[in-house]
């Protein structure tokens, strides 16, 4: 008769985890995510800003996207600048970002968190070191409501 060989069953308790130990874990656990969705996820969000700064930023991001020039024009202010030098008077800023491919780079800095800086809201948030020279933009408050101040995109190569 031929002898079977000996079974050998791998339980210690040492490796295996008790249940009452992956329960405590689990509420703990739970416990946190609680904390962490009821304090508002300010975890995970910078602060707020002003509802209708967003909104104006919203809509000015559906106007690059179409290009829609009346639906940019009312949240541009009066004095709003494209250019560093000085723009020929025939010009539109419309005009200048088709002949640069700037429309790109508009709508991209238009998604950057702003920073304030005197009076300013602006974007990206390296526009406030000098020397800076890539693209950003500003907004700032014309009677009351928020209008872009100024787009400067970068030139780089776009000539």
């Amino acid at each position: 008769m031929a002898k079977s060989a000996p079974k050998f069953i791998m339980q210690s308790p040492v490796n295996k985890p008790s249940e009452s130990c992956f329960n405590k874990v689990s509420q703990m656990m739970a416990l946190v995510l609680a904390c962490v969705f009821l304090s508002g996820c300010a975890v995970f969000t910078s602060a707020p800003t002003d509802a209708a700064l967003e909104a104006a930023r919203v809509k000015l991001m559906e106007g690059a996207i179409t290009r829609d020039q009346s639906v940019i024009q009312p949240l541009l202010a009066p004095d709003f600048t494209w250019r560093e030098d000085n723009a020929p008077l025939d010009e539109e800023p419309y005009d200048f970002w088709n002949r640069h491919k700037l429309w790109n780079e508009f709508g991209g800095v238009l998604k950057q968190p702003l920073v304030s800086r005197d009076g300013l809201m602006i974007a990206p948030k390296d526009a406030i070191r000098s020397g800076y020279t890539g693209p950003r933009m500003a907004w700032r408050k014309v009677g009351g409501d928020w209008r872009l101040a100024y787009f400067y995109g970068s030139l780089n190569g776009s000539h």
